[in-house]
């Protein structure tokens, strides 16, 4: 079970995953008619599946700290596609998603941007593609220090520091990721639990979990938050009921 932790840690952000077992079907009863409508407009079904799991925790999370129940906790969309509470303004979450993983930030403390990345799932070469577009010319040469076995966990954690901060201001890859400067830890060991202070007073948490590599920026600086994980899908159902 879920801990409702949130309203007893105002100054804290919370986060919490869920893996999706395959085979396990995920029902969209919570979800608001326009979430169904949009779930229906995926083209393959894991995306629609991923997607319907990420509100039934997004609204299970949220109802206790609304005080709402899940059906009725109202989400909308901002012009740039951002999810957020219209109702209660001094909550602020966000979304992120793996091929099995949705995981949730959720704070009181001011706007908030996760982001996950699988551990895998890069090879050599599209890192080689990729690191032009995303990376300085510092992170780049600091990349190259590592083995080829090290590399690819190393950039999606920096790649997942520059996720989390965009998604935090609200401007997705509007905006070029390559100045953005999230801090490089020193070691492979490093990407393990790593926090860094950005230049606007935000703060950028980075750590290694056993599914999912995750970077979490807080508009406000926090102590390093801890996950809380949910692997049964039916105990967020019965909460519902």
């Amino acid at each position: 079970m879920l801990a409702p932790s949130l309203e007893d840690a105002r100054a804290q952000i919370e986060l919490y995953s869920l893996h999706l077992r395959a085979g396990h079907s995920v029902p969209d009863t919570t979800l608001s008619p326009a979430e169904r409508q949009r779930a229906a407009t995926f083209r393959s079904r894991e995306a629609a599946r991923s997607f319907v799991a990420g509100r039934l925790l997004c609204r299970s999370v949220l109802s206790r700290a609304t005080g709402c129940a899940p059906r009725s906790v109202a989400i909308a969309l901002s012009p740039e596609g951002r999810p957020y509470l219209p109702d209660h303004p001094d909550i602020d979450f966000n979304l992120s998603r793996t091929a099995d993983i949705v995981a949730l930030a959720v704070s009181r403390n001011g706007r908030v941007g996760l982001d996950i990345e699988q551990p895998g799932r890069l090879d050599e070469a599209e890192i080689r593609h990729l690191a032009p577009l995303v990376l300085s010319h510092e992170e780049a040469d600091w990349l190259r220090q590592f083995s080829t076995s090290q590399r690819p966990a190393v950039f999606l954690a920096l790649w997942a520091g520059k996720e989390a901060v965009l998604k935090c201001h609200g401007r997705g890859l509007l905006v070029d990721p390559r100045p953005i400067a999230t801090g490089m830890p020193r070691t492979i060991q490093g990407i393990q639990s790593h926090t860094h202070n950005l230049r606007d007073g935000s703060q950028i948490h980075r750590g290694l979990e056993p599914r999912f590599i995750w970077a979490v920026t807080i508009e406000n600086p926090v102590a390093v938050p801890a996950w809380q994980h949910q692997d049964d899908i039916a105990c967020l159902i019965r909460t519902h009921e």
